[in-house]
C-alpha cells in the first residue's frame, strides 16, 4: 500500500514562526496559533490514515485518501498564510516554513495527480519511486527539518527565564515560550 508522507505538519508550524514586525502578536500568541494549526492538521491526517489502514486496499480508496490529504494540506497552508505577521524574532523561520510547506503541498499534489490516472494498485504503490515521489519525500524531509528547527528556536526562550522581571530588559526578551509541534510521528 502507498505510504503517504506525514511528518511535515510540524514543519508547517515552524513556518508560522517567521515573518517580521514587532507590532504583531507576541511570540507566545504566535506559537500557540501555530501549534493549534499543526495539532489540527496532524489530527486530521491521523484520522484519514486510520481510515486508510482499516480499508480494503483499492485504487479508489487510495485516490480518496489522496484527495483528503491534499485538502487537509491545502487548508493548513491557507491558514498558515493567513496568520498575523509573526514577531520579528520568528520572521526568518516563518518565511522558511512557509516556503517548505508550499513546496510540500505542490510535491504531494504532483504525486496525487499521477495517482489519479493510474488504474493498477501495484503501480500506485510504486509512485514513491518516481521522480515526483522522490521530490515529495525530499520536500517532507525539508519541512520536518524546518519544523524541528522552529520548535528548538522557540523552546530556546527557556534560557530567558533568568531575565523575567528585570525592568531594564525589553519585554520581548523576557518572554519564555514552550511548544510541542510534533514534527515527526514519533513526537506526537
Amino acid at each position: 500500500m502507498t505510504v503517504w508522507l506525514r511528518a511535515s505538519a510540524p514543519t508547517l508550524a515552524l513556518m508560522l514562526l517567521a515573518t517580521s514586525c514587532s507590532s504583531g502578536p507576541s511570540l507566545t500568541d504566535y506559537a500557540k496559533e501555530v501549534e493549534l494549526l499543526v495539532t489540527t492538521m496532524s489530527s486530521d491526517l491521523d484520522a484519514i490514515d486510520a481510515d486508510l489502514d482499516s480499508s480494503e486496499p483499492s485504487v479508489e480508496v487510495i485516490r480518496a485518501y489522496g484527495r483528503n490529504r491534499i485538502e487537509i494540506r491545502t487548508t493548513f497552508l491557507a491558514a498558515f498564510e493567513e496568520l498575523a505577521e509573526p514577531p520579528r524574532e520568528a520572521a526568518d523561520i516563518h518565511a522558511a516554513a512557509l516556503e517548505a510547506i508550499r513546496n510540500l503541498v505542490a510535491a504531494e499534489q504532483a504525486v496525487f495527480e499521477q495517482a489519479s490516472v493510474i488504474t493498477d494498485l501495484e503501480e500506485i504503490g510504486r509512485l514513491w519511486e518516481t521522480p515526483a515521489g522522490q521530490a515529495a519525500r525530499i520536500a517532507d524531509e525539508q519541512a520536518t527539518a524546518i519544523c524541528q528547527a522552529a520548535e528548538a528556536a522557540i523552546n530556546s526562550t527557556q534560557d530567558r527565564q533568568q531575565f523575567v522581571g528585570m525592568p531594564w530588559v525589553p519585554t520581548e526578551l523576557q518572554e519564555v515560550v514552550s511548544v510541542a509541534f510534533g514534527c515527526t510521528a514519533e513526537d506526537r
